[in-house]
Formats: structure tokens, sequence, C-alpha cells
């Protein structure tokens, strides 16, 4: 069996997220790997240079506040999530298409696993929705575990 020493977790902010970034918390403890918590945000592609106001704070375009959101997001769950602090890990927050970026930062870096999570979703909301996970799963270079937040009752 592989030593997993860099093991990258990419992150949607939601309950299997939370999930897989436990899982992934054990097994850097168990292979003593470093986690990189990653989350990759889809830029406004139809928005110019408009710009968003919020009282008492300056002026951001439509990018940018949708990056500081993401940012205010990935720093609030590294907060949360327990158990972080006996781990070394890494977080990073890249603008893109989810799966396209979770593959391209493999491509970039040598992961040597990818724990994620899955929503799960079937029928109509797939079919329209997609999955990050599915596509991660078909072309990823490494192995990845992907886990749902709840499974369906027997």
């Amino acid at each position: 069996m592989t030593d997993f020493k860099k093991i990258l977790v990419p992150v949607d902010f939601s309950e299997c997220s939370r999930v897989a970034v436990r899982q992934a918390i054990d097994l850097a403890q168990k292979y003593d790997a470093v986690l990189e918590i990653f989350h990759a945000y889809e830029p406004p592609y139809y928005v110019g240079d408009v710009l968003i106001q919020i009282p008492d704070k300056p002026a951001l375009s439509v990018h940018d506040y949708i990056k500081q959101s993401a940012q205010t997001l990935l720093d609030e769950m590294l907060t949360e999530v327990g158990g972080l602090d006996t781990v070394r890990h890494t977080s990073d927050l890249v603008a893109g298409v989810p799966a396209d970026a979770i593959l391209e930062k493999c491509k970039d870096t040598s992961f040597d696993l990818i724990v994620m999570g899955t929503h799960g979703r079937r029928g109509l909301s797939h079919l329209l929705m997609g999955s990050v996970a599915e596509r991660v799963i078909r072309q990823a270079s490494c192995p990845v575990l992907v886990l749902r937040d709840t499974y369906p009752a027997g």
C-alpha cells in the first residue's frame, strides 16, 4: 500500500466537505502527511466592471467580492473543523471551474491522494448539475477517496 504524504482536500463548504476534511485529518495523522485544503470558486464571467458597495466598506468588483467571500468561508471552515491543529496543512483558493481547478492542481503538484465529499445527487439534478467528484475520479492521476455526509438507510 502507498504511503500518503501529500493529500489534497477540495472543499465547497458543505457538510460533505467537512466530513472529507475530518477523514483527511485522520489519514494525515496515520501517514504523517501534509494536507492541502483547496477551494475553487467560479468567477462571474458574465459581469463586466460592476462594483458592489456595502455600507461602511470600500467598493469592490464582483470578482473581488466573490473571492473575499470564498476566502472568508474557507477561513471559517478551517477554524471550525476540529483537529487541523494536529496535522501539517496549507490552504489554497483559486478562481476556476471546480473540477478543472482540482485536476490542474493535481497536475501541477504531486499529490498522493485526493479526499473529497460528494452530494450524492441522482437523476435530473445530477444531469443538470453534473458531478465534480465523478469527473475528478475519472481523470485524476492519483487515488480519490469520495465521502458523503449521509448514506441512505438499508
